[in-house]
């Protein structure tokens, strides 16, 4: 049995997260996905840990959000994470928030991060074990269909 996609993130949302609109602000939301990140790199073994004995890290390069629906002061949350990607000096995720209490996907971040060698502080290849052990982990991705949206980018249609 397969442990992913992985859950870990919960809320309600709460008041000072609630702006003038009346719904939460959207700086909350990237906040919401960030914390929901830091939790999967844990569970991937690549946080604090890893950074100690290993004298790496990754490092998030390019983010991108896709808000769908709003959440309100008291919305149960939950977030959804996602190994779609690793290669030997890149990792690529995506995580889903969702409102529980209202049955909807309320928005999705989508990441890119680079392993970096925190002594020359420059992107290198991740560990051969580690590398092998996070491909475990995205085939085991690969066999789930994959999210809505993932890879979107903003498209405007041209006005002529």
């Amino acid at each position: 049995m397969s442990l992913y996609p992985f859950k870990k993130y919960s809320a309600t949302v709460p008041t000072q997260w609630v702006d003038f609109n009346g719904h939460m602000n959207t700086k909350y939301y990237g906040l919401v996905i960030y914390d929901a990140h830091i939790d999967f790199t844990e569970h991937l073994d690549l946080g604090e840990r890893y950074r100690y004995a290993n004298n790496c890290s990754k490092a998030l390069v390019e983010s991108h959000c896709i808000f769908e629906r709003e959440l309100c002061e008291g919305d149960e949350i939950e977030v959804v994470s996602w190994l779609l990607y690793v290669d030997e000096k890149r990792i690529h995720t995506f995580h889903e928030i969702y409102c529980t209490n209202k049955g909807y996907r309320a928005a999705a971040g989508e990441h890119l991060d680079l392993h970096i060698d925190l002594a020359t502080r420059r992107v290198s290849p991740f560990p051969s074990e580690v590398l092998e052990r996070l491909k475990v982990i995205e085939q085991q991705f690969c066999q789930l269909p994959k999210p809505v949206k993932v890879g979107s980018t903003i498209k405007i249609p041209r006005i002529t």
